[in-house]
């Protein structure tokens, strides 16, 4: 999760001072370096997807996923 916060605050900042043309390349290129973050986990897209989705309506592994991150 923290690889991928920061990928995410990465290519947002590039892509918010970037120009229009290169907006949607670096937008592309942002979504390749999320895949590969979550993949160099040894996590598919599907199963962190997944995770999210159960730590959202889960507080106790909410919890347990903020305690780990810790």
């Amino acid at each position: 999760m923290k690889n991928v916060s920061i990928v995410k605050e990465d290519y947002g900042r590039r892509i918010a001072q970037a120009s229009d043309s290169e907006k949607s390349r670096l937008a592309n290129e942002g979504g390749q370096a999320l895949t590969k973050a979550v993949t160099d986990q040894g996590l598919s897209v599907a199963e962190y997807n997944e995770i999210l989705q159960i730590a959202q309506n889960d507080p106790a592994v909410h919890e347990k996923i903020l305690q780990r991150i810790k």
